[in-house]
């Protein structure tokens, strides 16, 4: 693959089923477990055959995705400001085109099912703006918590990689084991005010050490040890969330392994393509699975409808919405970028097509 920023940058299938197998976690999760937590009294007329009860984790190897990816994409752009325009048009058309479904469903929601409307003014303003959290604000949808810290963490990254040279193992290791052990300390020893970040940053972390295991040559052993050691320090994060200690070994395995697989037996791609294209629309079934899933599986339960239809229901319906998300409001990210990169550079440059 090319390092020049004028030059197309094919999708990497693998890396879509990747994102197909968390957003598969994460919808599971919710529609089998969350829901019934949330909603008890809208109960079906039997119980699901199964609970996945830790789909969670798929957000976690969303956070080794875009390790990975920011880590790829950074070096084609010509600085952080540059990369920081390219990020944000990707990802705030279809934030916002969230928001205002959001608002639409939960009007709907308050109806259905009489409850009061949640939302006022400010606090939609502070979810626009991305900064709920920082003025203690909720989230306008639950799911929102993990795209602020995708957010912390690409200006973070895009101020280090413009003060130090990031491509170099020993900056890496500076930066990594710094995060490794302020992630400890808040975990084991004494609570750090925003300190669950530094939990988040080493998962983004080791993404980035998969990236530099499949395009500079990073020793399998060393990234095992990073894998490990993340591992280790992620144990604090939740008392009853020990899922990750097998989850995030098998999303360190899955990173190497997958490139080799598809390398060596290119009809996986067929076979995964399904995967691949769900992973592929994942950002809009991820923003908007919540809201719309939740009001289906209310609807269907009035019905009534055996519980595992309607989360296939709630599923094909949230995948249609994504669908149409993918295709009118994502693809927005690139002629924004080209827009802006044109009044800033002056340049004509195309807007690089992300992986």
């Amino acid at each position: 693959m090319e390092n020049n920023s004028n030059k197309k940058i094919e999708r990497i299938q693998w890396l879509d089923v990747l994102r197909g197998i968390a957003i598969i976690l994460v919808v599971l999760f919710h529609f089998t477990t969350r829901y019934q937590q949330k909603y008890p009294n809208n109960s079906f007329v039997s119980d699901a055959l199964f609970q996945i009860e830790f789909g969670w984790i798929g957000v976690y190897l969303f956070f080794m995705i875009s390790g990975f990816i920011i880590y790829l994409t950074i070096q084609r752009k010509k600085g952080p400001f540059d990369f920081l325009v390219a990020r944000l048009s990707r990802l705030m058309p279809p934030y916002w085109t969230a928001i205002i479904l959001i608002l639409l469903f939960e009007y709907i929601h308050a109806i259905l099912f009489s409850e009061p409307n949640r939302n006022d003014l400010i606090t939609v303003l502070f979810n626009i703006f991305m900064v709920p959290d920082i003025f203690k604000v909720h989230f306008l949808d639950g799911a929102f918590w993990s795209l602020y810290v995708e957010i912390k963490f690409y200006l973070i990254f895009a101020i280090l990689w413009q003060v130090v040279n990031m491509k170099a193992k020993k900056v890496f290791y500076i930066s990594y084991f710094f995060l490794l052990f302020a992630a400890i300390f808040h975990n084991y020893i004494h609570f750090i005010p925003t300190g669950d970040n530094f939990n988040y940053f080493l998962i983004f972390w080791s993404g980035i050490a998969a990236c530099k295991v499949i395009n500079e040559g990073f020793e399998l052993w060393e990234y095992s040890i990073i894998i490990v050691l993340t591992t280790i320090s992620t144990l604090g994060i939740y008392n009853k969330g020990l899922e990750l200690i097998i989850g995030i070994p098998l999303f360190g395995f899955l990173f190497v392994a997958s490139p080799f697989m598809f390398a060596k037996y290119p009809k996986t791609a067929n076979l995964l393509s399904p995967i691949a294209f769900i992973g592929r629309i994942s950002y809009s079934f991820y923003l908007i699975h919540q809201p719309v899933g939740y009001i289906a599986l209310g609807l269907l339960a009035i019905v009534p409808l055996n519980y595992n239809l309607a989360v296939i229901s709630a599923i094909i319906i949230c995948g249609f919405i994504a669908s149409l998300g993918f295709i009118f409001i994502e693809k927005l990210d690139k002629p924004i970028t080209a827009y802006i990169n044109n009044k800033i550079y002056n340049n004509g440059r195309k807007a690089v097509i992300y992986p």
